[in-house]
């Protein structure tokens, strides 16, 4: 693996792996609703967007073409955090992906007659969005962890932001947040690196070194019942606990913890609400992680006539988990985590993107021995000392959506839950 930094200070990785036929280019850019304010809400978003639809030099349609007629797959997504492009295709026409993926980013046409046919599109994604209750229970639930804050805003942005967007706006926003101190670049596979090097040159040895800006801030948590009402014959229901960020020294005992609390379906959770009880389809629990700090997740979709009862069970087994938790557990958690890292690093995606997010997020990569180690160093007396430390019933954070009681009666179920 090499590391390249540019004049400019763009950083570039390569992960050679000769054994593949193909290879892949991936572009992190730290731009995400957390780098918005409130009057370009979904700006990030609508940018990935508009990018394809054409650059100086190609169309859309050219964009679209060129990429099928080498056979290659090009694709993008936003999270609050960042923004990332990248493209796959066959060693002999890498080169040829990389060429366009580069060109539709740094040289984007924002074609007005664009720019409208896009908003179209982005105001249909939000309106399946919005039909979606599982989206919204997530939206609902950042929204209150979160609220007064940039992290609190929708990814996709609201009707009234997208819909007043303007070519001068895109072109802000990117002068502001496109430069070479929030980039990288990373690209993995069977690929002719000097090459790759120069193409990666040519597009991006221009690039504007500093933003200027900074969207780091410690993330708050905020406790509260948050509703929403949804015409759905289930109720969405999300449970949170204040958590750790990216880096934190309690990350990989609190992986192990949420393995077995919720996360598997030899769970705690699993096996008492859905197997032995009922209750749900489904019952998850996962760490939720930014830069500076981070939420502890339980959600489960179920009959609003179940609810008081799975209320009751959830907070009754995170209540005694210190005392239920077992070195076998502990174990079993350790395997499967290490495995399911092993075994998804087979995939070169999945290595590509693992480096490239820890090198714009943390501006470090984090190897897979030092996980593999960190998590075999867990012991019991780790996992129970993370659960008495975040998972404490008192602080927790409540949302449901779709069919919802009220506010009063949800503070009385909680209330007689946790006593």
């Amino acid at each position: 693996m090499n590391l390249i930094t540019l004049p400019n200070g763009l950083r570039i990785f390569t992960h050679k792996r000769d054994d593949l036929r193909s290879a892949t280019v991936g572009v992190w850019v730290m731009s995400g609703s957390r780098n918005e304010s409130a009057d370009i809400s979904g700006i990030s978003h609508f940018i990935e967007h508009i990018v394809f639809k054409g650059s100086l030099k190609r169309s859309g349609f050219e964009i679209a073409e060129g990429m099928d007629e080498i056979g290659a797959h090009v694709n993008a997504y936003t999270t609050k955090e960042y923004t990332f492009f990248y493209t796959k295709a066959l060693d002999y026409q890498i080169l040829k992906a990389s060429d366009i993926l580069f060109d539709m980013i740094r040289h984007p046409r924002l074609d007005e007659k664009d720019i409208e046919t896009e908003k179209g599109v982005v105001l249909e994604e939000i309106n399946m969005c919005e039909d979606d209750p599982g989206d919204v229970v997530y939206e609902v639930n950042e929204t209150s962890l979160f609220g007064g804050t940039s992290l609190s805003m929708k990814i996709l942005g609201e009707r009234e932001t997208v819909s007043a967007f303007k070519k001068e706006d895109i072109e802000k926003y990117m002068n502001a947040n496109y430069c070479a101190d929030k980039t990288v670049i990373g690209i993995s596979g069977n690929f002719d690196e000097e090459a790759m090097l120069q193409k990666v040159r040519e597009y991006f040895s221009d690039m504007p070194e500093k933003s200027g800006t900074d969207s780091y801030y410690k993330v708050p948590f905020n406790q509260d019942i948050a509703l929403k009402t949804m015409l759905t014959e289930q109720t969405h229901l999300m449970m949170c606990f204040d958590g750790v960020g990216i880096e934190h020294e309690d990350l990989y005992p609190l992986q192990v913890c949420m393995f077995i609390l919720g996360t598997g379906t030899s769970s705690m959770l699993y096996q008492r609400i859905r197997e032995e009880l009922g209750l749900c389809y489904s019952v998850d629990s996962w760490l939720g992680r930014y830069r500076g700090g981070g939420y502890i997740a339980i959600a489960m979709s179920l009959s609003p006539t179940s609810v008081e009862k799975a209320i009751k069970e959830v907070t009754d087994i995170v209540g005694s988990f210190s005392q239920r938790v077992t070195e076998r557990q502990v174990a079993i958690a350790k395997e499967k985590l290490i495995s399911s890292l092993i075994m998804s690093r087979e995939q070169p995606q999945s290595k590509l993107s693992s480096m490239g997010y820890n090198l714009l997020m943390i501006d470090h990569f984090v190897e897979d021995d030092y996980i593999i180690d960190s998590i075999k160093a867990i012991t019991l007396e780790d996992v129970v000392s993370v659960s008495k430390k975040y998972l404490c019933l008192d602080k927790m954070s409540f949302t449901a959506v779709g069919k919802v009681k009220t506010r009063e009666e949800y503070e009385k179920i909680l209330g007689n839950a946790i006593k």
